[in-house]
C-alpha cells in the first residue's frame, strides 16, 4: 500500500513538472536567426573587391606608421612662481604620429609634436617602444626628422604631391587621442589652402583627423605618402570635416635639407612682394589676374642679378602660375638652393621669362616677405 502511494506521488510530481515545463516553453520568447545573407557575394563583386583592397592596403602600410610619445620640462614663469609657489618647472607631454621614410630608420613627423621635448619614444606597430633621436626641425613648414635604431623597419615611398588630384581617394593613419593604428578614409577636397603665414599650401581632405594624428601620413591608393597630416580647421576643437596636410614634396624638401646640411636652408629670391589685386592687375594689363607685385628688390640679390625690377609682376615659376604670395612661397620651398628657375615677369604690359639662380637666404635678409 505504501509502495503504491509512493508511486502515485512520484507520478503526480512528474506530471506537475511536465505541465509547468510545457507552460514555460509556451511563455518563452521565440526567435529564429537568419541563416544566409540577403545578397550573395557574387552579386557585389566590385564592392567586395574594393573592401578586400582597402584591407590589403592598410595592412601593407600599417607597419610603417608609428605613434610618438614625448615629454619635456618647461620652466615656470618667475612671476607666477613668486606669487603661487610650488615647483620651478612643469612637465609637459605630447602624443602624435609619424611615418618611417628611410631604411636607416628616419621618421618624419610634425615639429610641434616633438620640438622642445627631452624624451621621445617611437612606438612601432609590433609594440616595441624605441628611443628616438631628434635630428632637426623646420618650424616654418612644421616638419621634424627623427631617427630610431630598430630592426625590421620598413619605409614608405614619398609620392609626388604635385600630381594629387582633387576628388581622389586618400587614407589618414595615426594615433588620435592615443588610439594607435586608426585609419580614416576620404578624398582630397582642395589643393593650395594657405591657412597661415608659413607659406605652405596645404592639401585639404575630409578624412577624419584629430589630436594625436599630427605627423601621420596621408596616403594614396598606392600606399604612397602624399602628405603629412598637420592641422584641422575647427570652431570647436574637434574634427568638422576639414583636415589639412603638408604636401609630401614640401615635407621631403624640408627633410632632405635637414639631413644633407644639418640645418634649415631656405631658398632666396631677394624680393618683397604683395598679392596682386584684380583692379591693379587690370590696370597693369596682366592676364588672368594672378601673380605677385614686386615692391622691393634686394641689391645684388638673385632676382636683381636676373633683371627683376621694382613694380614687376611675377606670374609664374617654371611655367606654373602663382595665385599670390603664399603660392609663390610654396613653390619656392620645393626648389633647391642653386637651382635655376624661370620667372614669368610682366613689365609695361609685356611678358618675358627671366632665369634666376636661387640662393640661400641670409638670416637677416629679405626672405620673400611682405613689407
Amino acid at each position: 500500500m505504501r509502495r503504491i502511494s509512493f508511486i502515485i506521488v512520484v507520478l503526480v510530481v512528474v506530471l506537475l513538472g511536465l505541465q509547468r515545463w510545457r507552460r514555460s516553453e509556451a511563455d518563452r520568447e521565440r526567435y529564429t536567426l537568419a541563416s544566409s545573407p540577403v545578397l550573395d557575394p557574387g552579386e557585389l563583386r566590385v564592392l567586395n573587391a574594393i573592401d578586400a583592397e582597402y584591407s590589403r592596403l592598410t595592412s601593407a602600410v600599417m607597419p610603417s606608421v608609428v605613434c610618438i610619445r614625448s615629454r619635456g620640462v618647461t620652466p615656470v614663469d618667475p612671476l607666477e612662481w613668486f606669487f603661487r609657489g610650488g615647483p620651478r618647472t612643469s612637465v609637459r607631454s605630447s602624443i602624435g604620429s609619424g611615418v618611417v621614410v628611410s631604411v636607416e630608420g628616419h621618421v618624419m613627423t610634425n615639429a610641434h609634436v616633438v620640438e622642445g621635448m627631452s624624451e621621445i619614444v617611437v612606438e612601432l606597430n609590433d609594440g616595441r617602444g624605441v628611443p628616438a633621436r631628434l635630428i632637426g626641425v623646420d618650424r616654418a613648414v612644421d616638419i621634424a626628422v627623427l631617427q630610431i635604431k630598430a630592426d625590421g623597419v620598413r619605409p614608405l615611398v614619398l609620392g609626388d604631391s604635385d600630381a594629387v588630384r582633387v576628388g581622389q581617394m586618400v587614407f589618414a593613419i595615426g594615433s588620435p587621442f592615443g588610439l594607435r593604428e586608426s585609419v580614416t578614409q576620404g578624398i582630397i577636397s582642395a589643393k593650395g589652402r594657405a591657412m597661415n603665414e608659413s607659406g605652405v599650401e596645404f592639401l585639404q581632405t575630409d578624412a577624419a583627423v584629430n589630436q594625436g594624428n599630427s605627423g601621420g601620413p596621408l596616403l594614396n591608393l598606392r600606399g604612397e605618402v602624399i602628405g603629412i597630416n598637420s592641422a584641422i580647421y575647427s570652431e570647436t576643437g574637434g574634427w568638422l570635416g576639414i583636415s589639412l596636410a603638408i604636401p609630401a614634396n614640401v615635407a621631403r624638401r624640408a627633410m632632405e635639407t635637414i639631413l644633407k646640411t644639418g640645418r634649415v636652408v631656405r631658398p632666396f629670391l631677394g624680393v618683397a612682394m604683395v598679392d596682386l589685386s584684380p583692379d591693379l592687375a587690370a590696370e597693369l594689363g596682366i592676364p588672368g589676374r594672378a601673380g605677385v607685385l614686386v615692391v622691393e628688390v634686394v641689391p645684388d640679390g638673385p632676382a636683381a642679378r636676373a633683371g627683376v625690377r621694382k613694380f614687376d609682376v611675377i606670374g609664374a615659376i617654371n611655367g606654373e602660375e602663382v595665385s599670390g604670395v603664399e603660392a609663390l612661397r610654396s613653390r619656392l620651398r620645393q626648389v633647391e638652393v642653386g637651382e635655376r628657375i624661370g620667372l614669368r615677369v610682366y613689365r609695361g604690359g609685356q611678358a618675358g621669362v627671366l632665369q634666376v639662380t636661387v640662393a640661400e637666404a641670409p638670416e637677416d635678409g629679405l626672405l620673400n616677405r611682405k613689407p
